[in-house]
């Protein structure tokens, strides 16, 4: 009798993607804890004035069509906003002197994010000295609109 038949994988190989999904979305949902919790422990909770801890990033106008979008947290100060993006990691950090305008869009280097979802656009100044804009999609767009804006003036 032989034990790995064509039943007995076509039931063992479903088992095992569900068991790798389950692994994968373990370990997303520990990297997207831990790296909320390095971006806020990075700031005294009283510097805080808002926080995220899931944003879609949509990219840097300056970076280009081909970059990769990504989840993180958002954080602001009352000097920068601080995005910490989980996968691969990386970070932005735009001075609050350095943002130009905010504004709602609807899409961001050619990429959407379906009906009646606006990002929101920051134009700032980059290291450079040169203009860049960075686009984000927030679950809160306006708290986030309307805090930023109080911490502009």
């Amino acid at each position: 009798m032989n034990f790995f038949n064509s039943k007995t994988v076509s039931l063992i190989i479903p088992i095992l993607l569900v068991v790798l999904f389950y692994l994968i979305k373990s370990i997303y949902n520990s990297i997207q804890q831990r790296r909320a919790e390095e971006l806020f422990g990075n700031y005294h909770k009283d510097r805080i004035i808002y926080f995220s801890k899931k944003v879609n990033f949509f990219g840097l106008s300056s970076t280009g069509l081909t970059q990769i979008r990504g989840n993180g947290s958002l954080l602001l100060t009352a000097e920068e906003i601080h995005f910490l993006k989980w996968l691969p990691k990386s970070e932005l950090i735009i001075p609050l002197t350095n943002i130009e305008s905010i504004e709602r869009v609807n899409s961001f280097l050619g990429k959407k994010r379906g009906k009646n979802k606006e990002l929101l656009k920051i134009d700032f100044f980059n290291q450079q000295g040169e203009l860049d804009s960075a686009a984000l999609l927030l679950d809160n767009l306006s708290v986030w609109e309307e805090v930023l804006q109080a911490s502009l003036k």
